[in-house]
Formats: C-alpha cells, sequence, structure tokens
C-alpha cells in the first residue's frame, strides 16, 4: 500500500473544511478527477471513453466529466435517468446490467433509450418488445479468471454476466433477426483488475471469435483498470483488436478516474482496549462499506499532530463487530474530536453508503482550487424515515 499522501493545496483546505462542518463527510480533489479524466481521453483519442456512474454518481461530478467530453456507462434505470438529468443525451449514454425489467424498458421508451447492453437472450427478447430497433451491444462473458476479489470478478464462466463465447454468434445473430440495431460486442472483465495479462487473455478470447462474428461497429471492452496500471500502456493491443473488428473502440473507466481523489473524513470520539486498542469513529461501515463487503485496506491519514503515538483498530459506530475501517494502523494518539481522514475513498464509498441504523447519508464537498463546491448536502435525520406512514395506510 502507497503511503498516505494528498496533493499539499488539497490537504490544507481539507483540514480547514474539517473544523467547519460535521463529520462524517466525504471531500474530493476536482483537479486530480480532472486529470485521470484527460489521462484516459489521450490514451483512447480514436476511441469514446464512458465512466462508470456507478463508482460515484454524485450529480455535479457527471457534469463536470460531461464536460470533459466523456459519456456515462449505467447498470440500473435510476443511472439512466440520473445522467439525463446531468445533461447527458440518450447517444451519450450505455446501459448495462443483467436485469431490465418491462416496466424500466418502457420508461425508457418515453425517457429516450440510450445503448443497450443485452445480458442473455431473454434481455434481447424483451429489449426488442419494449423498444423495436434499439440501438444494441451484446456482453460477452470471457470465461477467464481474474487475479481481483471474487465479488469483483465479473468476467469468470461461473458469473451471472454475459454470455459464454461458444454460444455468443448464435444469440447475436438472434437479436438481428428480433430486429434490434447489433451494434456490438462489450465485454468486463471485473474491478479493481492491476495484472496486464487478464487484459492480454480477454483479447486473445476476442482474437479467437472474430472469424466467427465479421465485422462490427462497435468493441466495448469495459472497464476494470486498476490503479496501478497506466492506460497508455494498455491502449494499442485493445486499439488493434478493434481494428480488427473494423470497430470503433469503447472503454468505461470507473475507480481508477475517481478513487485516489476522494477521502472520508471522520472523527474519534474515544479510545478503547478489549484484546486489542480501538479508536472509536462517527464514521463506519454505513458511510464506507468497502472494508467489511470486500476487506478493502485504505491508507489513513491524521488530520491532527500529537507526540504519543500508537497502534489503533478504527471501528465505526454501528453495533457490528465488523464496522471496522482499518486494522494496526499507526497514528499520533488523538484526543476527543480529532478527525482522519481514509484515503482512497472516492470510488465505491458514498456510492454505497446506507441508512442502515438510520444513520443519514454524509454530506459530500469539492475542492475547485478556490473554493468547496456541495455535491451533497448533509441528509436531515427526519428525511431517513420520510415516507413511511405513521398511522395505519392500506392499499385499495
Amino acid at each position: 500500500m502507497h503511503a498516505p499522501r494528498l496533493e499539499p493545496s488539497f490537504a490544507a483546505a481539507l483540514r480547514e473544511l474539517a473544523g467547519k462542518v460535521e463529520t462524517p463527510f466525504y471531500a474530493y480533489d476536482l483537479s486530480a478527477i480532472t486529470a485521470g479524466a484527460a489521462s484516459y481521453r489521450r490514451a483512447f483519442a480514436r476511441g469514446r471513453v464512458f465512466y462508470a456512474s456507478k463508482a460515484n454518481p454524485r450529480m455535479r461530478l457527471l457534469r463536470h466529466l460531461r464536460e470533459q467530453g466523456l459519456g456515462l456507462e449505467t447498470v440500473s434505470l435510476g443511472e439512466v435517468l440520473r445522467g439525463y438529468a446531468a445533461g447527458f443525451e440518450p447517444g451519450e449514454v450505455v446501459f448495462n446490467g443483467p436485469v431490465k425489467t418491462p416496466a424500466q424498458l418502457a420508461r425508457l421508451a418515453r425517457a429516450g433509450a440510450p445503448t443497450l447492453v443485452a445480458d442473455s437472450p431473454a434481455d434481447l427478447e424483451r429489449i426488442a418488445e419494449y423498444l423495436p430497433g434499439a440501438d444494441v451491444l451484446l456482453r460477452l462473458n470471457p470465461d477467464l479468471p481474474v487475479d481481483t476479489h471474487p465479488h469483483l470478478a465479473t468476467g469468470r464462466g461461473d458469473s451471472q454476466f454475459g454470455v459464454l463465447p461458444g454460444d455468443y454468434p448464435a444469440v447475436f445473430e438472434r437479436g438481428r433477426q428480433l430486429g434490434l440495431t447489433m451494434r456490438g460486442l462489450h465485454v468486463h472483465l471485473g474491478s479493481q483488475l492491476n495484472n496486464p495479462a487478464d487484459f492480454a487473455a480477454r483479447l486473445e478470447v476476442l482474437g479467437g471469435l472474430r472469424p466467427r462474428l465479421g465485422p462490427l461497429e462497435v468493441l466495448d471492452l469495459g472497464g476494470g483498470f486498476g490503479l496501478e496500471l497506466d492506460p497508455a500502456a494498455l491502449a494499442p493491443a485493445m486499439f488493434a483488436v478493434a481494428d480488427d473488428y473494423q470497430a470503433e473502440l469503447w472503454v468505461e473507466p470507473g475507480r481508477t478516474m475517481v478513487a485516489a481523489a476522494g477521502v472520508l473524513v471522520t472523527r474519534v470520539w474515544g479510545e478503547k482496549q478489549t484484546r486489542r486498542r480501538y479508536l472509536l469513529l462517527d464514521g463506519g461501515m454505513t458511510a464506507l462499506l468497502r472494508p467489511a463487503l470486500y476487506g478493502a485496506r485504505h491508507p489513513v491519514l491524521p488530520l491532527y499532530e500529537a507526540e504519543e503515538t500508537g497502534v489503533f483498530d478504527l471501528a465505526g459506530p454501528a453495533c457490528e463487530s465488523g464496522d471496522v475501517l482499518a486494522r494496526a494502523v499507526a497514528l499520533p494518539r488523538p484526543q476527543p474530536g480529532d478527525a482522519l481522514a481514509i484515503l482512497a475513498a472516492g470510488a465505491y464509498g458514498s456510492a454505497m453508503s446506507m441508512n442502515y441504523l438510520d444513520h443519514p447519508l454524509p454530506a459530500e464537498y469539492a475542492w475547485t482550487g478556490a473554493a468547496w463546491e456541495v455535491w451533497r448536502r448533509p441528509q436531515p435525520q427526519e428525511d431517513v424515515w420520510r415516507g413511511e406512514p405513521t398511522a395505519a395506510e392500506y392499499l385499495e
């Protein structure tokens, strides 16, 4: 794990912000996000770059990325409609995911249909019924092991995603028979991939399919780019396969653009000794679920100074033994109210935050270099149960 560090001006602004607002909250360095987006636009200048919105779907972030020339990859109806609200046109949006219900497709018929990624033969049939002639990519399951957490490995043959290579040409042809505009192929290996060999193996599978598929308009190679990878180093081989298909190359980075740019700030409200030494925080798994869900390890940066040091586990406020954000962290010994920054939290942090135990969702702010922009206001406590009747209410 890299040593904790933030860009100095952002770190200084963050310390000042922590003295003004309630914790926990998320904060982002907008210049780092802009630089991340620019690196992918440069690497894939001959293709199209779609930001994977599930990494972080804040409205102001989506608007900013659209201004940078990116499209939007979505995995739910809500994300599609959020993208439209942020200013994206249907032709700038890709709608992925294994289930698209009749009600969702009917809503898209009214709102405008994006490019849809069909995940199965049943998906194709429903899309053809509710969105005749729609632009479609068919998702390939490349049946490959990948070097990542099992929950993140979507390209394995035993996962629920896509169509296996042996079945793919016939299912693709079925889409054409249904009258859909079958623009091309979509494939996504998983998330947080740092081994270039995984990407090379995917290209080998695509090379083997080429004689059975013929030319395509679009080859969408998804995302999954790990933080340690250089997109410029991967791009030439990806373009070579796209050129072999006579297709435009599309990619869908998400986490890699925003993870390092975001932090979760939480305060210490106590120290406790059981058989381990704990710091008790006001932010935990309801604000940042990744450590509990994936065993993710996030660097921790103290936003205070102290001469005495110690090694601590960082426990959140939930009545759950799994609510521990980090283990065995060396830190200056804090006083109650001192703040910590949990780093590399810009992706799948706020996006997965929740109201479990009636915790309000944390506020979010972005540093522009001159001011803090509000990306999400603090959720009022009463909003957590708004929409729940206090008196009996019955369906008619």
